[in-house]
């Protein structure tokens, strides 16, 4: 299938490693013009010529932490000023406290609201409008299966990943006529940087090894295994193309059958 992205501009956020660094390789592979951005400027220097050597991609990048208004500005800034406007927005955020609730405080919370809340509802603000004046446009957003299907340790993300599916199915009901789609990708587990430190954490609650506790979420899909970085590649790509311009306003799942909603 032929996706026609060719020159199309993206910005992927947090996308120097794990799942935003999968979604970013695969529109490089497209050859368009792309944006990335993480909090680490040498990872960010580092990530841009791995992926100019995937095809013809332009790549531009910038160092950006998106719980910070001030980064947030200076990334639309620099991202207007790189590709000139924007057709593609891919939202992939940091992982926010991971608690039950009563070990959480203020601060969790706070900082859950800034990592997965405040980077969607500025960015957004911010290129929604060039994208209906264009008429065309692709708002994804990396969610969780968390926000399918609460998970009581990691409430902050449930309750939050929750909150994100409500404002983007908002925001696909407000542009939709403009040719502008909005939709979530809710992964299920995949085998990353930040699942091994998860499962670090877990094990050292729970008096068991990493190994076990990876190997345990490994059988919480029917398909007993972890999801593949170019499985999400591939849905990802696809959303964004214009093959996709009738699916809008959900959630889509990449669990292996985890989640068990209609």
């Amino acid at each position: 299938m032929q996706l026609e992205l060719e020159n199309k501009t993206v910005l992927v956020t947090a996308a120097t490693y794990g799942l935003g660094y999968a979604c970013a390789e695969a529109f490089a592979k497209e050859n368009v013009r792309l944006a990335i951005c993480s909090r680490d400027q040498a990872r960010v220097n580092g990530t841009i010529e791995k992926l100019s050597k995937l095809g013809q991609s332009e790549v531009f990048g910038f160092r950006a932490d998106l719980t910070n208004d001030h980064d947030i500005a200076r990334l639309i800034e620099q991202t207007n000023e790189s590709l000139g406007k924007l057709d593609i927005l891919l939202l992939n955020t940091g992982h926010p406290p991971t608690y039950s609730l009563l070990k959480t405080n203020d601060e969790h919370w706070q900082r859950g609201v800034d990592l997965i809340l405040k980077p969607a509802i500025k960015l957004t603000q911010a290129f929604l409008p060039q994208m209906q004046k264009n008429r065309y446009g692709r708002l994804i957003y990396i969610g969780s299966i968390f926000g399918l299907q609460p998970e009581p340790s990691s409430i902050i993300q449930s309750t939050l990943r929750t909150g994100l599916n409500a404002f983007v199915k908002c925001v696909a009901s407000e542009a939709a006529s403009d040719g502008v789609t909005a939709n979530v990708i809710c992964p299920g587990y995949f085998h990353t940087p930040l699942a091994e430190a998860l499962a670090a954490k877990y094990a050292s609650e729970a008096g068991k090894t990493a190994d076990e506790v990876i190997n345990s979420w490994r059988e919480l899909a029917p398909s007993k295994k972890f999801g593949r970085s170019e499985d999400l590649g591939a849905l990802v790509t696809f959303l964004a193309s214009a093959r996709a311009e009738f699916i809008n306003g959900t959630t889509v799942t990449i669990d292996g059958g985890l989640v068990k909603q209609y």
